[in-house]
Order: C-alpha cells, then structure tokens, then sequence
C-alpha cells in the first residue's frame, strides 16, 4: 500500500510518501480500500507538534507514523469475530482516536465497532470528510450541551469544519441559532440555516449578542472563550473544543454561573450511526468545498492550516 509517513514534527516537507506492507487483520478489525479521506485541524497540530503527538498516542510512536483519523472506503477483508460487515461492504468512520489512525493510507485497518455504513445520499468523497467534524458537533451540541428546541444558541466559526454541522445538529433540534464568521462567508453561513449571522471582524460579537442558553466555541484561543461567557445566560452552557482550557476559565464560570463543557471527540460507530441517520433523512449535509488527489495530500492539509477554508477538505484516493 501507499502512505504518508511523518519523519520528524514540522512542517509540509516532513509528509513523505512511502510504499509499505499492506497490515494484517487482527480479531475484531477490518481492512479497508480508502476512497476518502478527511483532513482536520487535529492532523497539522500531532503533524507540527511532538508533545502533541504524544499526548494523542500516549507516548507510543511506531516505526511508521502515519497521521489521518476519517477514512470512507469498501471492506476488502475482516477479522475474527466480525460479523457486522462483510467485504465490499460501503463503510467509513473515525479510526483509532485517541491513538493513531492511520487513515493517509491507501489501505486502513480499523476496529470493526469504529466503523458503520456509508448512506447511500452520501458519495464516498464527503463521507471521508465527515467522521471526525461531524461525531465533535454532535457531540457539543447534542451529548453535553443537550440542546432543546426554542433555545438560543450561538456557534462560532459557523462556516467551518465542525461549526457548519453543529449548526445543522442545532436547527434540526429546534434552536435559534446565531452563527459567526468573516462577512465572505455570510452566504454559506446563512444557507445552513442560521437565524442570526454575525460578522466577527465588523465588531465584537459581545456587543452584538447577549443573554443565550448555548455557546459552541470552536476557536481555540482562551481570551475568545473568555468573551463567549460573557453573553451565556446565568445557569447557561458553554462547550469549548480544547479540553485543556479548563483550568483557566474553571474561575470565569464560576463566577458567571456558566456551566463549561470540553469536547474531545472519541471513535464510536455507535455515534456516527446517529449522524448516518440524520444524513440519510436529509436533515444534515456534509458540505465538501475542496477535494484533493492522493499525491496532494500536503496539500490538502495547507489549505486546512490555512484557516480560511469552508466546510470540509477532502482527499481522494487512487
């Protein structure tokens, strides 16, 4: 098989194409032909940071490194005691996370109960984009921040990766929602179903906004969600993408009656079998904007770190 090693932590030039030995099925695994991949902000951070990359594996670094989480693809071979899938079955999940996953392969081998069937409305190429996004809003929006119909909620960088799904996830649950980015973006904001937008480099969206029962902060800068607290109503619920920014709001929550909630998104076909649903009812849609062959992989994740991007980035395999 074809895959993207990491040399050493750094940058774009450290990804290097290698052939290698296709891996072996293990009891409860199955081996999958890639036709997608999903490139995630996660991937640059374990890619630029070697304290990052241990804190993901637990400090266990294989001979080969491969980075990559979302895979969508046809079963070529399962394991022992795999009964749910057979091969050539049509199926895409969240590979190995926390841990390696391995999925900038051309060939993955994942957890037989990380995996569940790709919907038939959705093509290979946005189901390889969706896992990892779409399993992090659910989780925001639908296990911690449990929100209910007629609340008001605000989503930051709605026009994003994990932002435009939590916007679904909060319109299908009956919220009002006031979603944030850059005045470029009010188009494909607004046609995810927002009530509300904001342009965040207009003004400060605390002048603008007040008194909600939700905030899914998806900007990972402590002062940004610092100011977020500051327009939750008292008894109100935050969720924030980086887990280990707790300690400094722990003090700013408490204080304003807030209740702040960390997301570190965890594989479970389980979770992405409720997404699948909602996907094959029409009620959420994976909104893909840029798709990359193989051999531009690297490139695909620059225009993931470049921040700019809407929606999700995804790759094609050979």
């Amino acid at each position: 098989m074809e895959a993207y090693i990491l040399e050493k932590n750094g940058g774009l030039e450290n990804l290097k194409l290698i052939t290698l030995t296709t891996p072996t099925v293990k009891a409860g695994e199955v081996l999958i032909q890639t036709k997608s991949i999903g490139i995630n902000p996660i991937d640059i951070q374990v890619r630029s940071s070697k304290d990052i990359l241990g804190m993901i594996t637990g400090g266990i670094f294989p001979e080969h490194i491969i980075l990559g989480w979302d895979v969508a693809g046809i079963v070529e071979q399962v394991g022992e005691g795999v009964v749910a899938f057979k091969p050539g079955d049509e199926v895409y999940g969240l590979v190995n996370m926390p841990g390696l996953g391995s999925t900038y392969a051309t060939q993955v081998v994942a957890q037989a109960d990380q995996l569940t069937f790709k919907p038939e409305n959705l093509s290979f190429t946005s189901a390889g984009a969706t896992p990892m996004s779409a399993m992090t809003a659910y989780q925001a929006v639908v296990t911690l921040a449990d929100i209910q119909k007629g609340e008001k909620v605000l989503i930051h960088a709605a026009s994003g990766g994990v932002g435009h799904f939590a916007v679904q996830f909060a319109k299908d649950r009956g919220a009002y929602v006031i979603g944030t980015a850059s005045g470029k973006n009010e188009e494909f904001v607004r046609s995810l179903g927002v009530d509300e937008f904001l342009d965040y480099t207009e003004s400060p969206f605390e002048t603008k906004v007040s008194d909600v029962d939700v905030v899914i902060d998806t900007i990972n800068s402590v002062e940004h969600v610092l100011r977020s607290i500051s327009v939750i109503k008292k008894g109100g619920r935050l969720v924030y993408l980086q887990p280990h920014f707790a300690e400094a709001l722990s003090a700013k929550l408490e204080e304003s009656a807030v209740n702040g909630l960390g997301v570190f998104v965890n594989s479970s076909g389980k979770v992405l079998t409720e997404i699948s649903n909602l996907i094959k009812a029409g009620k959420v849609t994976p909104k893909i904007t840029l798709v990359f062959e193989f051999d531009q992989l690297p490139d695909a994740q620059a225009a993931v770190e470049s921040g700019r991007a809407t929606g999700k980035i995804a790759v094609v395999a050979k």
